[in-house]
């Protein structure tokens, strides 16, 4: 199973306790974390603005995200960074995207592949391995 995080849950998993750590320690444990270059320039912005006071976040999240297998960037649409990530998870065969992003989710497939928020995603990844 490969899974794709968006950038938001990277953040919430970075800098919160709580399902979006779990999913994405779950998914690091098991070398299912797909990623890409823009997430990481996105998260880093992120980080910088609203998380100055949290200079090890971006540390955390190098770490983890150096470690998770990174698939291409798409260049187009230039204009919408969520089309790019989904297409990019598409076709480097995720199974998984993961979002809170409720425009994303409102999309509900990108060919093979599910469009899922944390919860859902949580359930149908490890609900029944941990007894969640």
């Amino acid at each position: 199973m490969k899974g794709f995080l968006d950038t938001n849950v990277w953040l919430s998993a970075t800098v919160f306790a709580g399902l979006c750590e779990a999913i994405l320690i779950e998914c690091h444990q098991r070398d299912w974390l797909l990623t890409t270059p823009l997430v990481q320039a996105e998260a880093h912005e992120v980080l910088k603005r609203k998380f100055p006071h949290l200079p090890q976040s971006q540390a955390l999240f190098d770490a983890i995200w150096s470690e998770a297998t990174c698939v291409q960037d798409l260049d187009e649409p230039a204009d919408d960074n969520d089309v790019r990530l989904v297409r990019a998870a598409s076709l480097a065969g995720a199974e998984v995207f993961v979002t809170g992003d409720k425009r994303v989710l409102s999309w509900g497939r990108e060919g093979n592949m599910q469009i899922l928020s944390p919860r859902d995603a949580w359930m149908l990844l490890f609900a029944g391995i941990n007894g969640a």
